[in-house]
């Protein structure tokens, strides 16, 4: 079951997810997700560095995930 903060905390990925592909012309990639205020990896749930989110705007995932998903998939 969920509650209201679920529900909230979906409806913003949905948002960032439609926010990203009309502006970058397709974004498919994980979309973060805020916990406590905090940017977090849509895969561990931890926060995402500062610097990376800096970098990679609307990055949706922790280098060590990130790392992790180009090793099994060979890339994006």
């Amino acid at each position: 079951m969920t509650d209201i903060v679920d529900d909230a905390q979906a409806a913003e990925s949905a948002f960032l997810a439609g926010a990203l592909e009309r502006a970058g012309g397709g974004w498919a990639g994980p979309v973060p997700v805020k916990i406590n205020g905090h940017t977090c990896c849509a895969e561990c749930r931890e926060p995402i560095a500062f610097a990376r989110l800096a970098a990679i705007p609307g990055v949706g995932l922790c280098r060590n995930c990130a790392e992790e998903l180009e090793a099994i998939t060979g890339g994006w």
